[in-house]
């Protein structure tokens, strides 16, 4: 590894370079000045209170500090344009555009910085910097200055702050350009562990380079899930009808679908199809007959599945039983702790318990076994749903709740989803990105469905379904414009998902949405053939315009246009009134995938047409 250190004592700091060029500065500010013990291979600086140690093991250089229970931050200055870390809420992309305030690392529904429910402990620059965390109590990235608003947990918008705050967008540059890592001087609760500061460091040519090298060090799926998922676009309850679902809505919602000719594959029958949350039997009112509902929906050609998540309600029958086995998450006193989630407080499946998840899956098999459902859809599961003072059959992280539950879904389902993970990139499962806003901006609107297939698919996850076509109506009513660009850019994604009919936005929004889930259907071999190679290489199935030049500073920083694969490039319309745009092409030959006409890459096409029906698509010949 030709890496050359160099240190500095006040502040202490170690800059690697690699032919003469900077690639990362590691700094500890601290009142006094290290007593340095350094060689060509190690570095130990030691301090009145702990010591710091740095040393090349392997292909990196590992930094770790002792006692594990000493307050330290380290910063980082790493050079170059970063990706990695996973999902936020305002998805920026690269991450150089965000100030993501220092806080524990947990995945989250709606968390207060930022954080969202599909996170990585990795990041990595274009000059080819890796850097893995293996122990760190918080982190931030390019933090804003002290006097900027801190939000809390909350799931009622008052004092949570809007999404464009959460991470904050640095358009001033108001930022410390920097990363930040702190451990804790004692373990308070589940989100300090007291183990101290743990990184990895990796030094290689480029940023797809150093994605290699995050995949080799966390894995990949080896298995892609079913082939359906990506060839017909699932169709789901949620949106459309929230909790007001009942047989006959279901049925009538499939035969919609089936009388405006769209292309389906799976029926999602989300909230509320029991009667307590936590029973896994449908509501007998509401569904008189739940097997012959199913059985008519096979007819139809659909495969089904219900939405399930892992709170109890305390009237259930299931949380009798699963307190009676200790098969839930307690509190301090011994009993079932009470967590808040989005539609109350309930009991908390243990999933460190194999007893209590034998007990979940078993009654979910019955279920199957019962009315025929194909399926599950898996929601929650974040870190954030397990309190700090939460007694656990095994003693986890929070994040490590979120690990095991998207590992005993893997371990029993293929056709499924989760919208949780932490290092889960092995699971040859769909991740749903997080519930979007019905609106256009890179705060959780449209363009942020793109940005965030970015990050994801940076983070090591290939297989994303992205949320709901034309978001989820939770304040803002869809427009026909809205649903037409949602669907144009879901068109060439892995997997589209509808919930808002189009039907219900105008004749001119059906003809065109229908015009683009049959684009998705006869994409779907190809999309199928990438993903079939990403268990062999790990790459990601949607990519960043710069893995085609990873020199090329405008691609670089390109975050309305994306690959499928290596050599499609679509640039879809994310605002509001356009009807033309910029579109840059790498390096390389380009044809238009409508008109056959070629064009040399390493250009702009400067305004270029693209009307309400249209959506630019690039083969690279």
């Amino acid at each position: 590894m030709n890496i050359q250190l160099s240190t500095t004592t006040n502040p202490f700091t170690v800059s690697f370079k690699k032919n003469n060029l900077l690639m990362m500065t590691v700094r500890l500010d601290s009142d006094t000045k290290p007593i340095l013990r350094t060689d060509s291979e190690s570095i130990t600086a030691t301090f009145p209170r702990f010591t710091l140690d740095l040393k090349l093991v392997a292909d990196h250089w590992a930094l770790t500090t002792s006692p594990t229970d000493s307050p330290i931050e380290i910063k980082i200055k790493l050079n170059g344009h970063w990706y990695g870390h996973g999902e936020l809420i305002n998805q920026q992309f690269p991450l150089n555009k965000i100030m993501l305030q220092s806080s524990p690392l947990h995945t989250f529904d709606n968390g207060p910085t930022g954080l969202s429910g599909k996170l990585n402990p990795a990041w990595f620059s274009s000059n080819g910097t890796l850097i893995i965390a293996e122990a760190f109590d918080e982190m931030g990235i390019n933090q804003p200055p002290e006097h900027y608003p801190r939000y809390k947990w909350q799931f009622h918008a008052e004092g949570r702050g809007p999404f464009s705050h959460r991470p904050f967008l640095d358009e001033n540059k108001n930022g410390d350009g920097l990363f930040t890592f702190k451990s804790s001087p004692s373990p308070l609760g589940r989100g300090a562990r007291g183990e101290g500061i743990n990184l990895k460091f990796y030094f290689t040519e480029n940023a797809i380079e150093a994605y290699k090298k995050q995949v080799d060090y966390f894995g990949h799926a080896k298995s892609i899930p079913p082939e359906s998922l990506f060839q017909k676009p699932t169709w789901t309850t949620w949106a459309k009808y929230k909790t007001q679902i009942n047989q006959q809505v279901i049925l009538d919602f499939a035969n919609e679908i089936i009388e405006h000719d769209y292309p389906y594959n799976v029926l999602e029958i989300d909230d509320r199809w029991q009667v307590h949350y936590g029973d896994l039997e449908f509501d007998p009112q509401r569904f008189p007959n739940p097997k012959a509902m199913i059985d008519e929906l096979h007819e139809k050609g659909f495969k089904v599945t219900t939405w399930v998540i892992p709170f109890l309600d305390k009237e259930s029958q299931a949380f009798v039983e699963g307190s009676k086995n200790n098969w839930l998450v307690k509190n301090q006193n011994g009993e079932p702790y009470l967590v808040a989630w989005w539609q109350g407080n309930g009991g908390l499946l243990d999933v460190t318990n194999p007893s209590a998840i034998d007990w979940f899956f078993r009654r979910l098999n019955q279920l199957q076994v019962t009315t025929g459902c194909d399926g599950f859809k898996f929601d929650a599961g974040e870190a954030c749903f397990l309190p700090s003072d939460a007694v656990t059959y095994q003693t986890i992280h929070p994040n490590q709740y979120t690990q095991r539950y998207v590992e005993a879904v893997t371990k029993h389902y293929g056709l499924t989803e989760v919208r949780a993970g932490w290092k889960n990139q092995i699971a040859p499962i769909f991740f749903r990105q997080w519930d979007k806003t019905t609106s256009w901006g890179l705060d959780n609107g449209l363009h942020s469905v793109l940005t965030g297939m970015l990050a994801l698919g940076l983070a090591g996850y290939p297989f994303i379904l992205p949320d709901m076509i034309g978001g989820n109506e939770y304040e803002e009513k869809a427009t026909a414009e809205l649903m037409i660009r949602w669907t144009q850019l879901n068109a060439l994604l892995p997997a589209m998902q509808f919930s808002l009919a189009p039907w219900d936005y105008g004749a001119e929004c059906n003809e065109i949405c229908k015009r683009y889930a049959n684009l998705h259907v006869q994409f779907s071999e190809k999309i199928l053939s990438i993903a079939n190679e990403t268990t062999k290489n790990g790459l990601p199935i949607i990519r960043p315009i710069f893995w085609l030049d990873v020199n090329d500073e405008i691609a670089l920083t390109c975050d309305d246009e994306f690959l499928l694969g290596a050599d499609i490039l679509v640039a879809p319309i994310l605002k509001p009134n356009t009807y033309q745009r910029d579109i840059y092409l790498p390096k390389g030959t380009w044809k238009n995938y409508w008109t056959s006409e070629i064009y040399v890459g390493a250009q702009w096409l400067k305004n270029y047409a693209v009307p309400l029906d249209a959506l630019p698509i690039f083969e690279r010949v």
